[in-house]
């Protein structure tokens, strides 16, 4: 089923997510930014690398602590390199900004949706 504004994972999955994250923390409001413009997208991306939603919630604890800067300093962000060139963008432009806390829950977010596509049914 499909009908206005409804797309599918192909399309999500084309999304430039690095491009709406640059958009996003530009804005007034990143944290709702990021959410609306491109978590589904960045969740199908990374589900598709084999991410684990644990993983992006404890890189997401990493730049609440370390920030984004630090993060992006890591030599894999996550487990496997195919996954850590997928972030790595994604952290060098929240490094670029002073938006960690929001790029953070933008991460947490991500975790969720993937964890809820993984446990569906």
């Amino acid at each position: 089923m499909s009908g206005p504004g409804v797309r599918t994972d192909e399309q999500m999955a084309a999304v430039d997510v690095s491009a709406v994250i640059a958009e996003a923390l530009r804005s007034t409001d990143p944290a709702r930014h990021l959410v609306t413009g491109c978590a589904v997208p960045a969740a199908i991306q990374a589900d598709r690398v084999g991410v684990l939603p644990r993983s992006l919630s404890y890189l997401a604890e990493i730049v609440r602590r370390g920030g984004a800067g630090h993060a992006v300093q890591l030599a894999e962000p996550l487990p496997t390199p195919e996954q850590s060139a997928l972030v790595r963008p994604w952290l060098a432009l929240a490094a670029a900004t002073d938006a960690d806390e929001a790029f953070a829950r933008w991460l947490q977010a991500v975790a969720a949706i993937v964890d809820a596509r993984t446990n569906r049914t």
